[in-house]
């Protein structure tokens, strides 16, 4: 465990927001935490360019991401925008493109995948596969919890234990240095989107259209 507290980014999930339950515990627990606002996700081009410039303005050590959170966060590290400490809660994998099930490789072991036992929303076995999916780079973890996992990571503190044991002081992730490279990588994401969308059109339609119905601003 480092004894220099990490600066946390927290991306939140589809129901919640920057005053959500996991972003006041993160506030709570870690001084230098931040969760930007990424709504309205079915713009997720939008959302996608605001993570970018968080993690640029902000300078994180750990990217939490939870649910659709974790989507986004997933995203970033598929297309090499982030490549640092990533804790994963319940990540919606699957939910925009089935054939993204996987995480790139590194060395370091530092992608930590939580899921919960009785989540209906995200199911174990989808979290499983893309474990098996992906290298040995990814730990997973398994709680007695549903898919807010409120309980077992903010009422039994293990969000805190997993930040500490997982972050890394000594190593830089942050490769972003000015807007121009903010650009450059967003529009590496589009490509990445647009490659997607023609691969499974239906799925992205029907998640898209699910996301507008859903969506309620606060």
């Amino acid at each position: 465990m480092n004894s220099a507290t990490p600066r946390v980014l927290f991306f939140h999930g589809l129901e919640s927001g920057v005053n959500g339950k996991k972003s006041r515990y993160l506030a709570e627990q870690f001084p230098n935490s931040f969760t930007p606002n990424l709504k309205p996700y079915y713009a997720l081009p939008c959302s996608l360019w605001k993570a970018i410039v968080a993690i640029h303005r902000f300078k994180p050590n750990v990217i939490v991401g939870s649910s659709f959170g974790g989507f986004i966060a997933m995203f970033l590290l598929q297309t090499r925008v982030w490549k640092g400490d990533t804790i994963l809660l319940a990540p919606a994998t699957g939910l925009l493109f089935k054939k993204r099930l996987w995480l790139p490789a590194d060395d370091r072991n530092n992608i930590v995948i939580v899921a919960g036992a009785n989540d209906t929303t995200v199911p174990l076995d989808g979290l499983s596969k893309l474990q098996n999916l992906s290298l040995n780079n990814v730990q997973f973890l398994i709680v007695e919890d549903d898919h807010q996992l409120n309980t077992s990571m903010i009422e039994q503190n293990q969000l805190k234990d997993l930040i500490n044991a997982n972050y890394q002081s000594s190593i830089t992730n942050n490769t972003i240095n000015n807007y121009f490279d903010c650009t450059r990588l967003w529009l590496r994401c589009l490509l990445s989107l647009i490659v997607s969308f023609i691969r499974e059109p239906l799925t992205l339609y029907r998640t898209t259209k699910r996301l507008r119905e859903m969506y309620k601003p606060d």
